[in-house]
């Protein structure tokens, strides 16, 4: 469980690409942290969604950081 490890071991964003070789194939694989109480199929459907998105040439990770960070630059500008 997510609760287990330790803070630095997770990589919330999944910025990496992670893989395994199956009988001698590379397959894609996505570490997904769980705390107690989180439901798993929905952690589950985002995780193949991503990685549909990204077989697609689409990063929503890039994506997400650079809105978040284009909003924070935004609010430090007007406040």
């Amino acid at each position: 469980m997510a609760d287990l490890l330790k803070s630095q071991e997770l990589d919330r964003l999944n910025a990496k690409t992670l893989s395994e070789q199956v009988l001698d194939v590379e397959v894609s694989k996505v570490v997904i942290p769980i705390a107690a109480g989180r439901n798993i199929a929905v952690l589950v459907e985002v995780a193949v969604r991503n990685h549909i998105l990204l077989m697609r040439g689409e990063n929503s990770t890039k994506q997400f950081s650079k809105r978040q960070r284009q909003l924070m630059l935004k609010e430090s500008k007007s406040g």
